[in-house]
């Protein structure tokens, strides 16, 4: 078990993509899937923190995708959080839970190995 609670954090995460989502929808395409994202989103971030706090998926995201105590995703995590419900509107919550968490295994592995540690503020990510 970690000494803090990531479920608020990856809830706010989710929440301010959902709100980069709807700002996309106000381009030149108003593409509808972005309100679809959106509200993909919204929801899972409501859902995310009725999970038991010892939920094996939201301890393995404490380990591999948070700095402190603030949930910080990787690059293909943070990509895939991106396209919730854009292309697969029927994708439950359990589903992409476990899909950002084998991501965030994978970012975790991936973190630094290509150029070392860089400048601080000089970090993609």
């Amino acid at each position: 078990m970690t000494e803090f609670d990531l479920r608020q954090s990856i809830a706010d995460h989710a929440r301010s993509v959902a709100a980069w989502r709807r700002s996309r929808y106000q381009d030149d395409l108003r593409d509808p899937r972005n309100l679809v994202s959106a509200d993909g989103l919204d929801a899972f971030a409501q859902w995310v923190v009725t999970l038991p706090d010892d939920d094996p998926r939201i301890l393995a995201l404490s380990r591999y995708a948070s700095i402190g105590t603030s949930f910080t995703p990787g690059q293909q995590t943070l990509y895939e959080l991106g396209r919730f419900r854009f292309f697969s509107p029927e994708t439950e919550f359990d589903t992409f839970l476990d899909q950002l968490t084998s991501l965030a295994q994978a970012d975790h592995v991936e973190h630094g190995q290509f150029g070392g540690k860089q400048v601080p503020g000089d970090e993609p990510w």
